[in-house]
């Protein structure tokens, strides 16, 4: 870095001098981290952290610095010189950003300068007094100006259908947003979309008194954002809205999504309250019906567990409607279906409830299945959750091109079931390469997997070298599909604010960590509820158990499986937390080592060596 200097402690000085605040360019800065993106959304894509040496903070690249960013592949350590810029305060003063047009590349592949550099949001938060007066910066505190945002998200001009488009209507004569770009950057928007999904009212009694809660999904071409109402506006807006019709919306305050009540990609999420405007739009011609992002079945087993994805198949089997009695003594209605596709795998999904017993699609039918969860007992299959929905023949291309596909084909195959990932029970030629495909963990950190956008998998033969046991388990909500946190109340029970109701006793789940080792290093590993049951074969409830009344018999299992050897499928994550980035390994697939294939293997490999 010595012929490279950053503008040390520049970003202190630009929100407390008003010189510095007015002309924010020339900065030299480095890039201190780039945030990573499951779904792609554009806002999240261009949101980086660049720093001054000094302190780091959040800048979001918008017009020619977002298309410019993208098209180098800058990485961290990467110095920038800012020629285009302008500061904001968001969020009542706590949120600082740099909003960026235009920068120059001075320099790649360095590392960073300060490692330990100071938040610059947390080093206002001690320091209120140095910002500079409300009235001093009052133009740019109500966030980005939304003309120069409107293309902030590809830097390049949106599409036709999100062009700004005017009438003499007060909603349609203001410009119109893509839904992707919504952020809070924004404060003034409006959107031309459908109702892709409108849940029924739902309704809750506590102590606090009586509530009503209405979830909708809105459509656009860009992509779906999630948005809910509650007590009299979720009466008025379940009146008002219906779903498949497009409206216009404006005046909703943007949140944080909640990623645990919706299968959305969307960073954000909006609250329909009193001040909300919707208003009916008769054209439809540039709103699709319904937005997928399909992936083929053979993939699926590479998608974590409790993930959701969109999927496209052929019904193949349809199973008979039964019922399942949880634990906490509730009756459920189930339905397993199989569905195919043109990557020559078969997938189960399961079906729930008024869903599993109306189920009747012959087989042979196209399905497509959106917001479906991902469930990994077994290998992998699929479950049908209360945001998901499923279309049967859509009129898609995809759908069309797939009907013809088996017909001809399809019909005929033999596929590969996802019900067992490749391990034990696999044929000889795929076990062979499953083998031949594992990794040591040594060469694991050295490549740094986990630094990609969406994670890496990788297999490793390794023995569990230390288990914690303190605490192997959390109590989570008995009802089912829910699993979330719970917690004990005086009376004894146990609370879900989720489902907003208290159980006599909670669902004990696995969150294991581990130890594992071979024979070039070690890494800890976490193991959730259906990889641990199966590591230690016996249930969370009863393990716990077990700890609270039989000592000796618990110590026994949990040291019985000590320095045994597995054949391990990880999951390995960047996890950015306080700002610092770390890899995280989680367990996908778990399986004892067949003896009998790994000698011939290696007996295949020593031959290889002789003959070559």
């Amino acid at each position: 870095m010595s012929d490279v200097q950053l503008s040390k402690g520049d970003f202190r000085t630009i929100f407390t001098s008003q010189q510095r605040y007015d002309n924010p360019t020339n900065g030299v800065y480095q890039i201190y981290n780039i945030r990573k993106s499951e779904s792609g959304n554009s806002n999240r894509k261009n949101l980086i952290m660049i720093s001054d040496g000094v302190y780091h903070m959040k800048a979001l690249l918008r017009n020619q610095a977002a298309s410019k960013f993208q098209s180098l592949e800058l990485q961290r350590g990467d110095v920038i010189c800012v020629k285009v810029a302008e500061p904001a305060i968001v969020r009542e003063r706590k949120k600082y950003v740099l909003l960026v047009d235009d920068f120059e590349v001075v320099k790649t592949g360095l590392p960073l300068v300060n490692q330990a550099s100071e938040f610059l949001d947390s080093y206002f938060v001690s320091h209120p007094n140095e910002t500079l007066r409300d009235d001093a910066h009052s133009s740019t505190n109500a966030a980005a100006p939304t003309a120069s945002l409107a293309t902030s998200s590809t830097g390049a001009q949106p599409d036709s259908s999100n062009q700004h488009k005017f009438s003499a209507s007060s909603q349609k004569s203001k410009p119109i947003f893509a839904i992707e770009q919504l952020s809070p950057y924004q404060n003034i928007w409006t959107i031309k979309a459908r109702v892709s999904y409108k849940g029924d009212i739902k309704t809750w009694h506590n102590q606090k008194g009586d509530g009503k809660l209405l979830n909708l999904n809105f459509l656009d071409t860009s992509g779906e954002i999630r948005a809910t109402a509650f007590n009299d506006m979720a009466t008025k807006f379940n009146e008002m809205l219906q779903e498949g019709k497009v409206y216009f919306v404006s005046k909703a305050r943007l949140q944080p999504a909640k990623p645990q009540f919706t299968n959305l990609s969307h960073p954000y999420e909006l609250s329909l309250d009193r001040e909300t405007v919707i208003e009916e739009c008769h054209d439809e011609t540039d709103v699709p019906k319904t937005h997928f992002s399909f992936i083929k079945l053979n993939t699926v087993e590479n998608q974590e567990a409790n993930s959701t994805v969109d999927v496209l198949g052929i019904i193949q089997r349809v199973n008979p409607h039964y019922e399942l009695i949880s634990r906490a003594g509730k009756k459920f209605d189930r339905r397993d279906i199989t569905i195919v596709d043109d990557s020559g795998y078969s997938i189960a999904v399961g079906l729930w409830n008024q869903q599993a017993i109306d189920f009747n699609f012959p087989e042979g039918s196209v399905i497509a299945l959106k917001g479906v969860r991902v469930t990994d007992f077994g290998g992998k299959s699929l479950s049908m959750g209360f945001t998901s929905t499923m279309i049967p023949n859509p009129e898609i291309p995809e759908a069309y091109s797939l009907k013809g596909w088996y017909d001809s084909t399809g019909h005929s195959m033999q596929y590969h079931s996802l019900k067992q990932e490749p391990g034990a029970g696999a044929s000889g030629g795929n076990l062979m390469k499953y083998i031949g495909e594992r990794i040591t963990i040594a060469r694991a950190q050295a490549e740094n997997l986990g630094r990609s956008e969406k994670g890496d998998f990788f297999s490793v033969k390794a023995a569990i070298s230390f288990l914690k046991v303190d605490n192997f388990a959390y109590p989570a909500c008995s009802n089912e599909n829910c699993n979330k946190k719970v917690i004990e109340q005086p009376d004894g029970t146990w609370r879900c604010e989720k489902c907003d109701t208290n159980n006599a006793s909670p669902d004990w789940r696995y969150m294991l960590t581990t130890s594992i080792v071979d024979e070039t290093g070690q890494l800890w590993l976490t193991l959730f509820n259906d990889q641990a049951k199966q590591l230690l074969g016996i249930d969370a409830n009863e393990l716990m158990s077990l700890k609270e009344n039989d000592p000796d018999a618990f110590t026994k299992i949990t040291q019985s499986i000590q320095m045994n050897q597995y054949n391990f499928r990880i999951r390995a994550r960047e996890d950015n937390y306080n700002e610092q980035s770390r890899i995280r390994y989680t367990l996908s697939n778990l399986h004892t080592l067949n003896y009998k294939a790994e000698a011939d293997f290696l007996a295949g490999e020593l031959t290889k060596d002789l003959l070559a």
